[in-house]
């Protein structure tokens, strides 16, 4: 009878540790998917500030062409943007790059989701 309470309490005790290991090796995990996303989206946030500066002399049919290269989407124009696989972009009317957007919006300022 002790040696049944015995090797219950050692084998509770091992579930609860193994419970314990697994609780704080989600957490560990959920903190680097986390900190992973937030670098992610720092960087898109940069390449769509970024690639209008850089894009200065490209013209729209440039653009679109490099842009298509690496999707297989087909382009398409929507509500003043042009969207070519992820990327929405904006021409002004000398069809020179304003900005550029993700196919998602956060509820950010973006030119290509007027409803934000």
């Amino acid at each position: 009878m002790k040696t049944t309470i015995i090797v219950l309490g050692v084998l509770l005790l091992a579930s609860n540790a193994f419970w314990l290991y697994q609780v704080i090796d989600s957490g560990v995990t959920l903190s680097y998917r986390d900190q992973q996303t937030h670098e992610l989206e720092e960087t898109r946030k940069q390449l769509m500030a970024t690639f209008p500066e850089v894009a200065k002399k490209a013209t729209k049919e440039e653009i679109v062409t490099a842009a298509s290269k690496y999707t297989d989407r087909e382009v398409f124009e929507k509500d003043g943007c042009t969207w070519v696989g992820w990327l929405g972009f904006k021409f002004d009317g000398n069809n020179k790059l304003k900005s550029v957007s993700p196919s998602w919006s956060y509820g950010e300022k973006d030119p290509c989701y007027p409803a934000f």
